[in-house]
């Protein structure tokens, strides 16, 4: 209850692959009604490169570009220890030695405060022999509003039980943008769902006297582009398979040779065919610096990277994904394009005593096209709201940190 001691306290909510457009589809009134009530609304919120799930998770929570904390894809070849990493085996996400830098649950319970994670990427491995408090690991089909009340159930813990930081990750958007694609009726009746939740945990901190409290931070990991079935380059085509050892980052394709010294001849071969194609490749330590992606051995020795548009496969892996035979005729989602890509931006959104009108002196005023009714979420135009200018999601650290009176650990951010 609001009227009782509370600590400041920080909620951070994931929603992946809520593309920043999603906003103006008239179907999330909760959402759009937190800027014209007095809360924050950037424009958008640039994701990290490669825009996926894993690395842009874990840069939220570290300050980090995924070369410093090393979650440089969702699956990856670390030469020293001379292993994969793959995000779905959950032997390798409890294992402390793949994961960098400091999350904010860490640096929280290592300054005396408490903090519940419900699903976060990069939760489950101790980070300095650090845990959150409470931690729940990845279970597929939770109910957006289940995962609202176990945020409030801790909430609700008494004063020395209870987390000043909680997170939870909410995945039903991305997954509908995958297979239906970004401009399908699933999209649309995911967006739904996540505003609900974004509704249903507003009335729940209003019921405890907690709205001018709590800070909470929506937030998502990337966008999602359409791309047809067809617009497949195969690497089979390009190079002799024998030669590679592993393969990283769909849609891109990162090769990583058996051998150091095919790294040049692969190189080449590939420079030569990607003449007028719709892909360029590099060399690791030549890939583009606003990417911020040549500085950790886990980044492969070769990068291909395709328009928007175009995924990289395999035809074996092309046979047993959901691109598969037969199914070359329809559009679906895809993301991990290059970050500036307006398909590929996120959304951040913030409400809380630390995030009133004008209480960030960078903030800036831009107009908002449109105002959801909450009765029947129809569009009507709207004056001038609280707009603030896009920012990297690496800045989000800092910024939790700040709110929580928290030292930051070293990181990327500017804040």
């Amino acid at each position: 209850n609001g009227t009782h001691a509370f600590r400041k306290t920080v909620i951070l909510l994931s929603f992946d692959g809520f593309r920043a457009d999603y906003l103006g589809r008239g179907l999330t009134p909760h959402f759009n009604q937190i800027s014209l009530q007095g809360g924050l609304q950037a424009e958008f919120l640039s994701p990290c490169f490669p825009s996926i799930t894993f690395p842009n998770h874990y840069s939220i929570v570290t300050g980090l570009y995924p070369e410093a904390h090393g979650i440089v894809s969702n699956e990856f070849f670390d030469p020293t220890f001379n292993e994969s990493f793959y995000y779905k085996n959950d032997t390798l996400n409890r294992q402390s030695r793949w994961w960098g830098g400091e999350p904010i649950w860490v640096t929280a319970e290592r300054n005396g405060q408490l903090a519940g994670v419900d699903m976060w990427p990069g939760s489950l491995a101790p980070v300095k022999d650090t845990l959150p408090t409470y931690l729940l690991p990845y279970k597929s089909r939770v109910a957006p509003r289940t995962k609202i009340d176990q945020l409030i159930s801790w909430l609700d813990q008494p004063l020395d039980q209870r987390p000043t930081f909680l997170a939870s990750y909410v995945p039903e958007v991305d997954s509908a943008g995958h297979t239906y694609s970004p401009d399908s009726e699933q999209v649309n009746s995911a967006l739904a769902l996540a505003d609900d939740a974004v509704g249903y945990l507003q009335d729940s901190l209003a019921a405890r006297n907690l709205t001018n409290i709590v800070n909470v931070i929506y937030v998502s990991d990337h966008g999602m582009a359409p791309v047809p079935t067809s617009q497949v380059i195969y690497l089979d085509d390009l190079l002799d398979m024998e030669q590679v050892r592993f393969i990283t980052g769909y849609p891109l394709a990162g090769i990583t040779p058996h051998v150091d010294e095919d790294i040049p001849v692969l190189y080449e071969t590939l420079k030569a065919k990607s003449e007028g194609q719709r892909w360029q490749v590099y060399l690791r330590e030549d890939i583009p610096a606003r990417f911020h992606y040549t500085d950790n051995e886990r980044i492969p020795p070769i990068v291909c990277i395709p328009e928007v548009g175009w995924v990289f496969f395999t035809r074996q892996d092309y046979a047993h994904t959901h691109l598969g035979v037969g199914l070359t005729d329809r559009t679906i989602g895809v993301h991990g394009y290059d970050n500036l890509d307006p398909s590929m931006r996120a959304i951040l959104m913030a409400h809380g005593p630390d995030f009133r009108y004008g209480s960030l002196t960078a903030a800036t005023t831009a107009e908002i096209k449109y105002k959801p009714d909450l009765d029947d979420s129809t569009l009507s135009p709207v004056a001038p709201a609280f707009i603030h200018s896009a920012f990297s999601n690496i800045e989000l650290y800092n910024l939790m940190c700040h709110l929580l009176d928290l030292p930051a650990n070293s990181n990327n951010g500017t804040l």
